[in-house]
C-alpha cells in the first residue's frame, strides 16, 4: 500500500510538473504572438506593412488563445469513445484477433472477471510473441501475453495529461478509468476531432517516432 501510494504521489508530481512547463510555454508563445503583432502594427503605421499582415497577426493570436481555452477544459471523458470492447483474459488470442478484425482496431484492453483492466494485446503482440514464438493462437490465453507497464488515464485528466500519457509511451489507444473500472478508451481518430492540425501533427510524430 506505502509504495502503491508512493506511485500516486509521484504520478501527481510529474502531472504538476508537467502542467507548469505547459503553462511556460504557453506565456511564451503567447508573447511572442503579442511582439509580433505590436511590431506589424507599427509597420503599418509607418507604411511598412499592409492592413492584411496586421489582420493575420491578430487571427493568429486568436487561434491560439482558443486552443488554449479547449485544451483548458477538455478532460478524458469528453474525448474518449465510451464503452470500450473487452477481452477476457481467459479468452484466447484467435478470439482476441478476431475482436480486432471485427471492430477495426490493433488493440484491445483485457478485462478480468472483476470488471476491472488487467492489461492491453495489440495485433505486434499476437504476432511477436505467439505466432513467432511456434505457439498456437488457438490455445494461448490473452492472460499470457501481458506483460510490461499498464498505461492509462483518469477520466479526469486533461487533455494535455492524456497526450503526455500518450506520447511517453508511444501508444496509440489509451484506456479510461473511473472509479477503478474501465469507461472508454481514447484512439487516434478521437483526438484527431478534437485537437487543432499542429498539435495533432506533433502528437502522431512522437508516438511513430521509433528510439
Amino acid at each position: 500500500m506505502a509504495f502503491e501510494r508512493m506511485k500516486e504521489s509521484a504520478k501527481r508530481g510529474l502531472a504538476t510538473s508537467r502542467a507548469r512547463v505547459d503553462e511556460t510555454r504557453a506565456q511564451r508563445q503567447r508573447d511572442k504572438l503579442l511582439y509580433e503583432l505590436g511590431r506589424t502594427s507599427y509597420a503599418e503605421h509607418a507604411g511598412h506593412a499592409t492592413p492584411e499582415a496586421v489582420a493575420s497577426k491578430m487571427r493568429a493570436l486568436d487561434d491560439f488563445e482558443q486552443s488554449l481555452r479547449e485544451k483548458q477544459e477538455w478532460q478524458a471523458r469528453d474525448i474518449m469513445h465510451p464503452g470500450a470492447e473487452c477481452v477476457d483474459e481467459d479468452e484466447t488470442v484467435a478470439s482476441a484477433a478476431r475482436k480486432m478484425r471485427d471492430l477495426g482496431v490493433g488493440s484491445l484492453p483485457i478485462c478480468g472477471v472483476d470488471d476491472r483492466l488487467h492489461g492491453i494485446i495489440t495485433d505486434r503482440d499476437i504476432v511477436v510473441r505467439c505466432i513467432a514464438e511456434g505457439q498456437e493462437p488457438g490455445k494461448v490465453k490473452v492472460r499470457d501475453l501481458t506483460r510490461g507497464e499498464l498505461v492509462w488515464v483518469d477520466a479526469d485528466a486533461g487533455v494535455n495529461e492524456v497526450l503526455h500519457r500518450m506520447e511517453d509511451h508511444q501508444v496509440k489507444r489509451l484506456p479510461v478509468i473511473e472509479n477503478h473500472r474501465l469507461v472508454g478508451m481514447i484512439s487516434e481518430s478521437d483526438l484527431a476531432r478534437s485537437l487543432d492540425e499542429r498539435r495533432l501533427a506533433e502528437f502522431v510524430g512522437k508516438v511513430y517516432t521509433t528510439s
